[in-house]
């Protein structure tokens, strides 16, 4: 069981997950837009399911030196990745063959793969990294906020530190990411839109401080938020240059949003208010964001990474 945070911190968590989350998405598109990234995210927890349910094999197969092999790799049905993600067949089926073409999926008998190759170029191995650091990161500012302080104990022995278990780390954030990105998608109805959505709270927000949450003695209720004054807006320009969407689908997906009331727009762009942030779906998805976390960092215990990252944290600072 999770302690229970204060909902200022939970506010924090939130805001903090969201902003990792899309980086995560960026990262796993191999340099291409925002859905196909999480497609190629789904698609790879798919093949590597029996891994991911199996500590042996995720010991075996945990650092960047030892990639999973094709042959242990499962493949999936376009069909099973449209459903898990509520895309539309159509979209999925062609983005894939567009994937197909550029070599970063393989067909299969029984659906797709992607193979081994692409997940071991250089290009890759650099996304791969930059990916266990934002795990690492996120880790931290949340032990900052007070939130994972109740974590249990690692059962596991700690990585070498000369060979850090980022395939590891890579699958179990992965999980995090697609478990979070179910509710947006069932919420919102459509994964761009919710997409977007998620984008452009990141953009409102990123630049506040991680002891700002709002009021850390209120509720859920809107003036328990952060201060819409103090909230950036964000250019449709903007959007589609982090997401890499057309700017012509993005304002489109905005309208949506607008519609909706989902968001507002001011002179200088758009923004998503408390008053929308305080309603009985987003306070449920922040609070599920947080077993969420937990989960993610409770799995990262039990191989020993933490043990790992706090002792390292230890020897900079008597080094220091």
């Amino acid at each position: 069981m999770t302690r229970e945070a204060p909902n200022s911190s939970i506010r924090v968590a939130a805001r903090l997950a969201n902003g990792f989350a899309l980086d995560l998405v960026r990262l796993g598109g191999f340099g291409r837009d925002v859905i196909d990234g999480l497609l190629l995210v789904a698609i790879s927890q798919a093949n590597v399911a029996q891994i991911t349910r199996n500590p042996e094999l995720q010991r075996t197969y945990a650092t960047l030196d030892q990639p999973p092999p094709d042959e242990i790799r499962r493949p999936v049905s376009v069909s099973a990745i449209a459903n898990s993600l509520r895309l539309p067949f159509e979209t999925v089926r062609r983005r894939i063959a567009a994937l197909v073409e550029h070599d970063v999926i393989k067909p299969a008998r029984r659906g797709v793969i992607i193979p081994t190759a692409p997940l071991d170029s250089p290009f890759y191995r650099m996304g791969a990294e930059a990916n266990y650091s934002l795990v690492r990161n996120l880790y931290f500012r949340l032990r900052g906020v007070g939130l994972l302080d109740d974590l249990p104990q690692s059962s596991g022995p700690p990585f070498a530190p000369d060979r850090p278990p980022v395939r590891l780390v890579i699958r179990l954030s992965s999980d995090y990411l697609l478990r979070l990105a179910e509710p947006v998608t069932q919420y919102m109805g459509d994964l761009v839109t919710g997409l977007l959505l998620m984008d452009v709270i990141h953009a409102n927000t990123e630049h506040l401080p991680d002891t700002e949450g709002g009021d850390a003695a209120a509720g859920w209720e809107v003036n328990a938020f952060v201060r819409d004054d103090i909230r950036k807006p964000v250019r449709p320009a903007t959007l589609s240059e982090r997401l890499g969407i057309p700017q012509e689908t993005v304002r489109r997906h905005l309208q949506r949003l607008l519609d909706a009331d989902r968001c507002e727009r001011k002179e200088d762009g758009y923004i998503v208010p408390g008053r929308v942030l305080a309603r009985p779906p987003f306070v449920q998805f922040m609070l599920d964001n947080q077993s969420h976390l937990h989960r993610l960092y409770t799995a990262l215990s039990d191989f020993g990474v933490l043990a790992e990252w706090e002792r390292e944290v230890v020897a900079l600072r008597g080094a220091a």
